[in-house]
């Protein structure tokens, strides 16, 4: 079974700011389910396959409230951990790394 864990970035529009601001959050997976839990929300989805280590980059559509987002995960051999991003209208909207728990990124989590 392919459990893995990891952090998040929700980047919110604030109505009275130009900039986005960055929530950091946790993201886990267990198989084909991703979650990914911030103060204010969670997120969870189910991915086309569940992640293998060098296994092909995944490219998904998800719709949610605000409209669709696409989702892309891919392996980073140099990290040995998944990157993911979520992006919206062209514009990123959720960045996540997820990794295997006894991994040394355990310790991003500390951030």
């Amino acid at each position: 079974m392919a459990n893995y864990e990891g952090v998040a970035t929700m980047y919110l529009q604030m109505p009275m700011a130009a900039q986005k601001l960055p929530l950091l959050g946790a993201c886990t997976v267990q198989e084909k389910k991703i979650s990914l839990r911030f103060p204010l929300s969670n997120v969870s989805f189910d991915l086309p396959e569940a992640p293998q280590a060098g296994g092909r980059d995944m490219e998904f559509k998800m719709s949610g409230a605000t409209g669709d987002m696409t989702l892309n995960i891919s392996w980073k051999a140099d990290l040995q951990a998944f990157v993911g991003q979520g992006k919206q209208q062209g514009a990123s909207v959720l960045n996540f790394v997820f990794y295997k728990p006894d991994s040394p990124l355990k310790h991003l989590k500390a951030l």
